[in-house]
């Protein structure tokens, strides 16, 4: 599912932008040269940017082994807030140990989680439900907080499509 998941997380983040007030700094394709200081962000291409989101998150936040749609929630997250937060929101969902790293402990408490359709959906509902509670919580939503809220519906009502 990661050509349909990657397709999703780059109509999100769109080109190039520099936009100062943003944390993230100059991003390509939503890779950031706060994360990647030793890229040419302007001159990244989408497959090099799919090769780090490949490598970087989908891999590392375990996505080929969660379940479809809860991939999507957790590697749009991790694109959108970081690995770590992406991860923390799964583990305390799933009643994991919260360290920020899927390992195999944790992907035993999803499928624990997830064993019917109508499991899943609710972990991705609950999801979406605490990656909201981050996005206003944090004091820029005033100013990137219909977009987030946007993203974040989209990307909710697409997993949640998968899933049934």
């Amino acid at each position: 599912m990661f050509k349909e998941t990657i397709d999703i997380v780059l109509k999100h983040e769109g080109g190039y932008v520099n936009d100062p007030k943003d944390a993230g700094g100059e991003t390509n394709f939503g890779i950031s040269k706060r994360a990647y200081p030793h890229l040419d962000i302007l001159s990244l291409t989408e497959s090099q940017a799919e090769g780090i989101y490949w490598t970087d998150y989908w891999l590392r936040c375990q996505c080929n082994v969660l379940p479809t749609g809860l991939d999507l929630m957790v590697m749009d997250c991790a694109v959108n807030m970081g690995v770590a937060r992406a991860s923390k929101i799964l583990q305390n969902i799933v009643g994991a140990k919260a360290d920020g790293i899927i390992g195999s402990k944790t992907i035993k408490a999803v499928w624990r989680s997830t064993e019917t359709p109508e499991a899943t959906e609710s972990v991705i509902k609950q999801y979406s439900h605490i990656r909201q509670g981050h996005y206003e919580a944090m004091t820029t939503f005033p100013l990137y907080g219909k977009g987030w809220t946007r993203r974040n519906t989209e990307t909710t009502n697409e997993a949640l499509r998968w899933v049934l």
